[in-house]
């Protein structure tokens, strides 16, 4: 994030994104870097227990995996909440909200088997923090 200054703005989405970057320790550096002062963090992933139940295994396995996608592949880590959460922590977040996004009702009535599956269980963590004051 060369492109920017320090303290330039006042907040960041990061969505879906995260769990595809090789050297996140870097990045959450750099995002916090470049958050001005109680500058805030919207980011998501995929659920971990979406990807264990997908790919199976421990729950507790962090490799890299490859997911089908359309025409083409999804690289990405599988990981933990603890991780997750231990890596924003890690970078100096305080973390203000953590929440795991239903559907809305209208998905229902465009796709009832997509609307059952992801009342069910869990596909997506979202989470807002907060960078130092």
């Amino acid at each position: 994030m060369d492109f920017a200054a320090d303290a330039s703005f006042d907040g960041i989405v990061c969505a879906l994104v995260i769990h595809h970057v090789t050297n996140r320790r870097q990045l959450l550096a750099e995002m916090r870097r470049v958050l001005r002062p109680a500058g805030w963090l919207v980011i998501s992933i995929t659920h971990p227990t979406a990807d264990w139940r997908y790919f199976g295994g421990s729950y507790y396995d962090q490799s890299w995996v490859d997911l089908p996608h359309g025409p083409g592949v999804l690289h990405f880590q599988r990981t933990t909440l603890e991780t997750f959460l231990g890596e924003l922590l890690d970078a100096g977040f305080t973390l203000e909200k953590l929440v795991e996004p239903r559907p809305c009702a209208e998905l229902r009535e465009v796709d009832e088997a997509a609307y059952t599956r992801l009342t069910e269980r869990p596909s997506f963590l979202a989470a807002r923090l907060r960078s130092g004051v």
